[in-house]
């Protein structure tokens, strides 16, 4: 069933060492968007075809290490902050580091 795929996917994610002294998770998000407008493309839309498909990827990483060392990061994989017919690019968007 696909709440026992989830669950097995999420285990396989998350990593444990050292009696649990780093713990390390990768998690993310699929969107996925369809526009359809008539020539010229509105607003901010920067396309030059009337259907436009513009899937985005968003990955998470948590990783902590002893009680005081915590370090995150998101990444995506897209077509830009406003929607395109462009390639995709991946860039890391956004980090943190507290120890």
């Amino acid at each position: 069933d696909i709440d026992d795929f989830l669950d097995r996917l999420d285990t396989a994610l998350t990593i444990s060492a050292f009696q649990d002294n780093l713990r390390a998770r990768l998690s993310g998000t699929l969107d996925l968007e369809i526009y359809h407008f008539e020539q010229p493309a509105p607003g901010l839309i920067d396309s030059s075809i009337d259907t436009l498909f513009n899937p985005r990827l968003t990955l998470f990483l948590d990783t902590q290490i002893g009680p005081q060392i915590y370090f995150f990061a998101q990444s995506r994989l897209d077509r830009g902050f406003d929607p395109s017919n462009h390639g995709a690019q991946i860039r890391l968007d956004e980090y943190a580091l507290r120890i």
